[in-house]
């Protein structure tokens, strides 16, 4: 029963980390328009180039929040 509560723990924290992650790139989106409406010419290359560098960043952070895990984990033991 613990480790049900746990998991359930460890669960809602990462729907808040999902949910503050969907907002921050709602707020990015939003910024990037505002500086680069829609009918611009050049908008769907700085889309593609803004995409591909928050897609690299979140690659980056998701391998160092790993390590990190491993590390607590490993001192656990």
């Amino acid at each position: 029963m613990k480790e049900i509560n746990e998991i359930t723990k460890r669960l809602k924290e990462k729907r808040r980390d999902i949910d503050s992650i969907k907002n921050q790139e709602d707020e990015l989106m939003a910024k990037f328009h505002e500086y680069c409406p829609e009918g611009s010419p050049k908008y769907d290359e700085l889309r593609k180039f803004y995409e591909r560098i928050t897609k690299k960043r979140r690659k980056a952070e998701k391998v160092e929040k790993e390590n990190d895990e491993e590390d607590g984990e490993d001192e656990d033991n």
